[in-house]
C-alpha cells in the first residue's frame, strides 16, 4: 500500500504542477526576501563590529588650542588611559578636491588596506598594497579613490610634491567620511583622507603653509577612568590661551578674558606702583631719620665748641691777654643756634616723612584690598578660565562612526518585521492549501482508510509532498538571499557610499534555520493539525465528502437578474473562501506597504526638505563678528537631544526673529516656549499644548518647552524659538549669533566658520537617503508584487476547484465557458475589489504604526502619507493583477467538464 500511495505522489505533481510550482516560488520569493535584507544588515554590522575591535576603535576624541606639553601626556598615560595624536592637516588638491593628512597611526583607529583580489572585484588596485613608510608615500582613502581611478602605484600630486600611492584603504574613525561633522552628506569627490609618516606629514604642513591643521587626539579609556574624569583632567591643566595661533579665536577672547587681563593687569601695576611708592617713602624715613640723628650729633658737636670757646674766652682775660676769644665764642654760639633749628627741622621732616609713610603704608592696604575685591569680582564675571579643549567628543557623537551600520539597521528591523509577515503568509496559505487538498480528496481518503491503510500511513503521504517543496523553497531562497543577487545588493550602495573595508561573508545560523529549517517545520505542523482532523471522521463521511450546511441561501435578493443574483449568491455560499482571499491579500499587502513607505518616506524626505529650504546659503560660525554680514539674516542654533525608541536623535532649537524670510514661521516670546516642526510632531507624537523635553547632555541640564504652535518644515528634526528668549534662556549677548542665511554667497573669512550648507547640499543629502534604500524598497515593492499575484492565483484557484461540482452542473445546463467565467470570476472580481478598499487602508495603517521603529535611528521627518495617485495606482495594480489571474484560470474553467457531476454522486 505504500508503493501506491508513492506512486499517487507523481500524479499529483502531474495533475497540479503549477499550482506546486506557485508554492515553491511563494516560499523561495519569501525567504529570499528575509534573507536578503537580514543577511545584508548582518554582514555590515557584524563586519563593522570586529574591524572596530581588531582596529582598537577609540573610545573618543578631544581638539585642542594648543597641543598638550609632554608632562601633561605623561600625566594621562599614567592614570591608565590610551592616548595618541590625530593631528590632521587639511591641503587643497589641484582638481578642487581637499585631502585630510594624518599620521599613520600605531594605538588607536588603525587603517585597514584592501588586499587585492580579496573579496574585492575592483582588480584594478594591482600590486599587493603597503602603509607608507618612507619620503614620498602616501595611503588614501578608497572611496576618494574609487570616484577617481586612482589604483595602488599610481602618483597624486599633493601640494608640492608628487607622491607614490603604496595602499588603499580605511579608518575605522571615517567610516562615514564626512568632512565636517556638521555636512548634510558624505561627498568623496570633494573630500578624502590620506595617510602619511611623522616626517612627511611635518614636511607637507612646512611646505604649503596655507592649509589648516586641528589638534586632534584620541583615547582609550580602558576602564582606568570616565570621560568626564578625562575632561576635568585636561580642564585643569595649565594653558595660556595667548599662545593659541588662531587670530579669530584671539579676537572672540579679547572681548572677554581679554578685557578682564586689561583690568587684572592695571590694578596689578597699581599694585606695584604704590609699592614702590611705600619703598620710597620708607627709604625717605630712613633718611630724614639719619639726617635728624646728623643734625643731632652736629649740634652737640657746635655746642661742645661754644662751651670750648667760652672756656677759651675766660682763660684768656684770666691771663690778661690783650686779645680775648669773644668772638670766636659768639660765632660758636651762632653756630649752635643755627644747628639748633636745624636739628628742630629735621626732626619736623622726619616727622612728616614718618606721616607720608603712614599714608603711603594705608594707600597699600587699601590698593591691595581692591586687588582682592577685584580678583573676586573678575572671578564672578569670569567664572571659566579659558578652556583648551575646542571640542570633547564620545565616539556614540561621533556621526563619523558606524554610519553604515547604523543606517542598515533599518534592512535589519525591515527584515525582521518582514520575516514575521512571511511566516503568517506562509503558514496561512499553505493551511487553506491543505484544507483544500484535503477536502477535494476526502473520498480518496476515506476509500483508502476504509482498506485498511493505517492513519500514520495516510498522514505521511499527505505531509510529505508539502513539506518537500516547502525544504526545496526555503533552500532555493536561501541560496539566492545568500548570492550576489541578494544579500550582495542590498549591500552594494553601502559600499558605494560609506568608506568600509570589505567585509567577510557572514552567514547567521539563525537565518539558516528560519530559510531551510522553518518552512518544512511549518509544513509539516499545519499539514499534520488538519490531516489528524480529517482522518477523525468516519471512512462513509469522507466517502460522501460530507460538508456543513452553509447559510445564505435563504437571503432574498429581490427581482433582479439571473446572472447577477447568481453571483451574489455564489459569493454568499463561497463566503469563507471569500475571506479567505481577503486575508491572503491583506497579509500580501504588508508587505509590498511595507516597501512603498520606504520609498514614500525617502521621496518625501528629499522633496520636502527642497521645498522648506528657502535659503541659498547657510553659514555656521564658530567665531561669530560683532555684527552680521552685510544681506545676512542671523540666527542661533544649539543642538540638544531627544530619546526614541532607544536611540538619542539630534534636535535642532533655532531662534529667529518674527522678520525672518527664510522661516515661515511666528515665534512666541518666553524662555519655554516654542513652534514645534510637524518633523518633531510626527517623530514624537505631540501635539499643540504639550510639553517637550530636551538634553544637553554636554551641561547634563533639561530643558521642558511648551509647543505653542506646530508647522510645516522637514529639515531635519527642528524647534524655532524667539532669538531673544533663546539667549536669554543659554545665557548669551543680546546680540548673539552664530548663524547666518542668505539668497546669495556672502564674503566671510573661512577660518571664522564651521561649515557652509547650500539649498544644493541639502537636495544632495536628500538624494542620497534615497539612493541608500533604493535597493531595499525595490525589492521589497517588486518581490511582495509577484507574491501577491501567486497568492492571488493559489486563493483563486481553490475558489474554483470549491467550486468544480456547481461549474460542471452550469456546463450541463448548457452555459458557455464566458458565462461560467462571468458568473465566477466576475463575481470574484467584487470579492477582489471589496478586499481591496479594506486591505490598502488596514496594511497601511498597520505597517505606519510600526514604521517608525525602522528609523529611530534617523533624524528625519516622517511623512509617510501616499499621495492620491499612490492609491490609484496600487488598486489598479491589485486589479489588474486579477484581470491577469483571471486569464489565467480561464483556462482551468475549460477543464471542467460534465462529468464532475457524475464523480460526486452518491
Amino acid at each position: 500500500m505504500k508503493r501506491v500511495l508513492r506512486k499517487r505522489l507523481l500524479r499529483e505533481i502531474r495533475a497540479n504542477l503549477f499550482r506546486y510550482i506557485s508554492l515553491f516560488v511563494m516560499i523561495a520569493l519569501c525567504m529570499y526576501i528575509v534573507i536578503a535584507l537580514v543577511d545584508a544588515a548582518e554582514v555590515i554590522i557584524v563586519g563593522t563590529e570586529k574591524n572596530q575591535a581588531d582596529s582598537h576603535l577609540e573610545d573618543g576624541q578631544f581638539m585642542l588650542f594648543y597641543p598638550l606639553e609632554r608632562d601633561q601626556i605623561e600625566q594621562i598615560e599614567n592614570s591608565g588611559v590610551t592616548l595618541e595624536e590625530h593631528f590632521s592637516y587639511d591641503i587643497d588638491m589641484e582638481d578642487g578636491s581637499a585631502l585630510r593628512i594624518f599620521k599613520n597611526r600605531e594605538k588607536i583607529d588603525h587603517v585597514v588596506l584592501d588586499r587585492y583580489g580579496d573579496n574585492n572585484n575592483i582588480l584594478s588596485y594591482g600590486t599587493d598594497p603597503q602603509f607608507a613608510d618612507g619620503p614620498n608615500e602616501v595611503v588614501l582613502e578608497k572611496r576618494y579613490c574609487d570616484v577617481r581611478g586612482i589604483s595602488v602605484g599610481d602618483h597624486v600630486k599633493i601640494g608640492k610634491e608628487e607622491y607614490l600611492v603604496t595602499g588603499i584603504g580605511s579608518s575605522v574613525d571615517y567610516d562615514a567620511p564626512y568632512r565636517k561633522l556638521s555636512d548634510t552628506a558624505v561627498d568623496s569627490k570633494a573630500f578624502g583622507v590620506a595617510f602619511v609618516t611623522d616626517e612627511e606629514y611635518d614636511r607637507i604642513k612646512s611646505e604649503n603653509p596655507v592649509g589648516t591643521e586641528e589638534l586632534t587626539y584620541a583615547f582609550l579609556l580602558n576602564d582606568k577612568m570616565t570621560t568626564d574624569e578625562l575632561k576635568e583632567m585636561i580642564r585643569d591643566f595649565d594653558f595660556d590661551y595667548k599662545k593659541v595661533d588662531d587670530p579669530y579665536y584671539q579676537e572672540i577672547l579679547s572681548d572677554t578674558y581679554g578685557k578682564k587681563d586689561e583690568i587684572t593687569d592695571g590694578i596689578n601695576d597699581l599694585v606695584d606702583g604704590v609699592d614702590e611708592l611705600y619703598d620710597g617713602g620708607k627709604q625717605l624715613k630712613d633718611g630724614t631719620k639719619e639726617l635728624n640723628e646728623g643734625m643731632q650729633e652736629l649740634y652737640d658737636g657746635s655746642k661742645r665748641i661754644e662751651e670750648g670757646t667760652a672756656a677759651l674766652d675766660n682763660a684768656l682775660q684770666a691771663a690778661g691777654l690783650p686779645v680775648g676769644a669773644g668772638e670766636l665764642n659768639e660765632g660758636a654760639r651762632a653756630l649752635s643756634e643755627g644747628l639748633q633749628n636745624a636739628k628742630d627741622g629735621s626732626g619736623e621732616l622726619d616727622e612728616g616723612t614718618q606721616e607720608l609713610l603712614d599714608g603711603v603704608e594705608e594707600l597699600r592696604d587699601g590698593v591691595r584690598d581692591l586687588k582682592d575685591q577685584s580678583d573676586e569680582m573678575m572671578d564672578e564675571l569670569f567664572s571659566e578660565a579659558p578652556d583648551n579643549i575646542c571640542e570633547f567628543m564620545l565616539r556614540s557623537d561621533n556621526l563619523r562612526i558606524g554610519g553604515a551600520a547604523g543606517d542598515i539597521e533599518i534592512n535589519k528591523m525591515v527584515g525582521m518585521v518582514a520575516g514575521i509577515i512571511v511566516i503568517v503568509l506562509f503558514t496561512y496559505v499553505l493551511s487553506v492549501f491543505v484544507i483544500h487538498q484535503i477536502q477535494s480528496e476526502s473520498s480518496v481518503i476515506g476509500a483508502l482508510y476504509a482498506l485498511g491503510v493505517k492513519k500514520r500511513d495516510l498522514m505521511a503521504h499527505y505531509i510529505t509532498l508539502p513539506t518537500v517543496i516547502s525544504f526545496l523553497g526555503g533552500l532555493t531562497g536561501a541560496v539566492f538571499g545568500f548570492s550576489g543577487l541578494g544579500s550582495s545588493w542590498q549591500m552594494s550602495d553601502s559600499y558605494e557610499y560609506y568608506s568600509l573595508p570589505w567585509f567577510g561573508r557572514v552567514i547567521p545560523p539563525y537565518l539558516i534555520v528560519y530559510a531551510v529549517v522553518m518552512p518544512p517545520v511549518v509544513s509539516l505542523i499545519v499539514n499534520f493539525l488538519v490531516i489528524n482532523k480529517s482522518l477523525s471522521r468516519t471512512a462513509l463521511s469522507l466517502i460522501r465528502n460530507e460538508q456543513k450546511v452553509k447559510r445564505g441561501r435563504d437571503i432574498r435578493l429581490g427581482n433582479m437578474p439571473f446572472m447577477r443574483k447568481f453571483m451574489i449568491r455564489q459569493m454568499l455560499r463561497e463566503r469563507r473562501t471569500a475571506f479567505t482571499i481577503i486575508a491572503g491579500m491583506m497579509i500580501a499587502l504588508l508587505i509590498f506597504v511595507m516597501g512603498m513607505d520606504c520609498y514614500v518616506l525617502c521621496e518625501s524626505v528629499g522633496r520636502l526638505s527642497n521645498e522648506d529650504t528657502r535659503y541659498e546659503y547657510m553659514y555656521s560660525y564658530k567665531y561669530p563678528t560683532k555684527t552680521v554680514p552685510k544681506g545676512g539674516e542671523a540666527a542661533y542654533v544649539k543642538t540638544l537631544k531627544k530619546e526614541r525608541f532607544g536611540y538619542m536623535l539630534d534636535i535642532t532649537v533655532m531662534g529667529i526673529d518674527e522678520d525672518n524670510p527664510y522661516m515661515d514661521v511666528r515665534t512666541v516670546k518666553g524662555k519655554n516656549k516654542i513652534v514645534s516642526s510637524d518633523a518633531i510632531a510626527l517623530r514624537y507624537g505631540l501635539k499643540k499644548g504639550d510639553t517637550l523635553v530636551l538634553s544637553d547632555h554636554a551641561d547634563d541640564m533639561d530643558y521642558a518647552f511648551t509647543i505653542e504652535d506646530i508647522v510645516p518644515y522637514s529639515v531635519g528634526l527642528t524647534v524655532f524659538m524667539d532669538i531673544d528668549s533663546m539667549r536669554e534662556l543659554f545665557g548669551e549677548e543680546e546680540d548673539y549669533y552664530n548663524v547666518v542665511m542668505s539668497d546669495h554667497a556672502l564674503s566671510i573669512e573661512p577660518g571664522r566658520l564651521y561649515s557652509i550648507t547650500s539649498r544644493e547640499d541639502v537636495a544632495r543629502s536628500s538624494d542620497i537617503f534615497l539612493e541608500l534604500m533604493r535597493p531595499m524598497f525595490t525589492m521589497l515593492i517588486s518581490m511582495s508584487a509577484v507574491i501577491f499575484c501567486i497568492v492571488m492565483y493559489l486563493m483563486t484557484a481553490v475558489m474554483i476547484d470549491r467550486a468544480g461540482f456547481g461549474i460542471s452542473l452550469v456546463k450541463i445546463f448548457g452555459y458557455k465557458t464566458q458565462d461560467v467565467k462571468k458568473l465566477y470570476l466576475s463575481g470574484n472580481r467584487i470579492i477582489v475589489i471589496i478586499g481591496a478598499l479594506i486591505s490598502i487602508p488596514a496594511a497601511k495603517l498597520l505597517i505606519d504604526s510600526i514604521f517608525p521603529i525602522f528609523v529611530s535611528n534617523v533624524a528625519c521627518t516622517m511623512h509617510l502619507e501616499y499621495r492620491w495617485f499612490h492609491y490609484v495606482l496600487l488598486f489598479s495594480g491589485i486589479l489588474l493583477c486579477y484581470q491577469l489571474i483571471s486569464m489565467i484560470l480561464t483556462g482551468k474553467l475549460s477543464r471542467i467538464t460534465p462529468a464532475e457531476v457524475l464523480k460526486n454522486r452518491e
